[in-house]
């Protein structure tokens, strides 16, 4: 069970670091800058809203299944299936569309007189986002961690179908699991509610952490007369 533990720790913490890398920058583009292609992705991005997850595990196993046997052919050796890594960036994959539209709109309010003084003082593009807008977006950005820690923490289908080998390294939800199957004959409760402990355990402990920052509500980006 412990390296259950280890494995979610590891998957739910690299697939945020990976979903905030990629989606604060793209957030902070699409609704400050306008260019040729930012109506197109956004509505790619909107569009992505509306579809589940659940129904695109099995296309993503296949793709990462024909991938995995072009790398053998190839390199011997294949790494797409089973690896903690390839699970964590399809985790952040398939949570873009979400955190960009919440970010996007959150952004879209900001006023740009914030953007307009960094700028007369010297200050780029990528030193503005990072010094000035993204400690504006502190509440909307510590609610996408959340929204997202709970979903990544408790994914079950994606992680089973992915890390499908029976000798491979699990999730805890996915380890929890079999834990139950092994237990059915058995009247042996005990580690399956330690099991479900540790499930919630750092659940709550997460939130514990930011509530006060949960709660500050999302007016920080409101210009003071």
């Amino acid at each position: 069970m412990g390296d259950y533990m280890l494995n979610s720790v590891i998957v739910t913490a690299l697939s945020l670091v990976i979903l905030l890398v990629v989606a604060l920058p793209a957030s902070y583009c699409l609704s400050r800058f306008k260019f040729v292609t930012s109506k197109f992705l956004n509505t790619m991005f909107m569009a992505g809203l509306f579809i589940n997850v659940n129904y695109i595990v099995v296309p993503i196993f296949l793709m990462l299944r024909d991938g995995d046997t072009w790398l053998k052919s190839v390199f011997g050796s294949g790494f797409l299936l089973n690896n903690l890594v390839v699970l964590s960036i399809v985790y952040a994959a398939t949570a873009l569309p979400f955190t960009i539209y919440l970010l996007s709109g959150y952004f879209a309010t900001l006023a740009h007189d914030y953007e307009e003084a960094a700028y007369i003082d010297g200050a780029g593009y990528g030193r503005t986002m990072i010094s000035i807008i993204f400690p504006m977006a502190q509440p909307s950005i510590v609610t996408i961690i959340l929204f997202n820690f709970l979903s990544f923490w408790n994914e079950y289908i994606i992680s089973m179908t992915l890390m499908s080998s029976a000798t491979g390294a699990k999730t805890l939800p996915v380890g929890l699991l079999n834990l139950m199957q092994a237990q059915q004959s058995a009247a042996d409760y005990g580690p399956q509610y330690a099991g479900l402990v540790m499930v919630m355990l750092p659940t709550l402990i997460l939130y514990i952490c930011v509530q006060k920052k949960l709660i500050q509500g999302m007016t920080v980006g409101g210009l003071k007369g």
